[in-house]
């Protein structure tokens, strides 16, 4: 019963629970809310397919000593070990098991936030959101010396005194957005 139930771990989840947090130690990185129940399938899906990978390569592999090759269950039991083992080692290397330190201190690693993870694709989406801001402002800009130039010519000579010199307001705006707009650019090309 208990090696059913050892077995039955080895096979359809802890090589694959251990991949998922190699993969993704930061908690919370799969999903905010409901993170633990997609480790739990990622787990039980990825271990799946591991299964079939080991009992792949190990019926290919030619054995001169017996008619099943290396498909015996020392080398299966072996297979699920070394891997999960290896995914749980690199996870804790990434700061994925985070109470290892109640059993010893030095059992602790740094956990990277998901911050630093994403860091360049929020600095990425600023710049585009600042970007947008300003094509918006010189469009209006552009938008609105447009019109003044046709009111300038249907307008009165007082009037359009007072257009020119809006006018002049407008592309003076407009070459300040321009270069701010320039600045920008260069930025992006020297951050990506």
């Amino acid at each position: 019963m208990i090696r059913t139930i050892v077995a039955g771990l080895f096979i359809l989840f802890l090589p694959g629970f251990s991949m998922v947090n190699a993969i993704f130690p930061v908690k919370g990185e799969l999903d905010g809310e409901m993170d633990i129940l997609y480790r739990i399938a990622y787990g039980v899906g990825i271990s799946i397919a591991l299964t079939v990978i080991i009992g792949f390569v190990l019926g290919t592999m030619p054995s001169l000593s017996n008619e099943t090759g290396h498909f015996t269950s020392s080398n299966l039991w072996m297979g699920f070990i070394s891997l999960t083992v290896g995914f749980f080692i690199i996870g804790w290397y990434r700061g994925a098991y985070q109470r290892l330190k109640y059993i010893h201190p030095s059992l602790a690693r740094p956990q990277r936030s998901k911050k630093e993870d994403h860091s360049d694709i929020q600095m990425e989406r600023e710049y585009l959101k600042r970007l947008q801001q300003l094509k918006k402002e010189q469009m209006c800009l552009k938008e609105n010396i447009r019109d003044i130039k046709k009111k300038m010519k249907k307008g009165r000579d007082d009037e359009k005194k007072k257009l020119s010199e809006e006018k002049e307001k407008y592309e003076d705006e407009m070459e300040r957005v321009e270069e701010r707009l320039k600045e920008l650019e260069k930025k992006v090309e020297e951050r990506f």
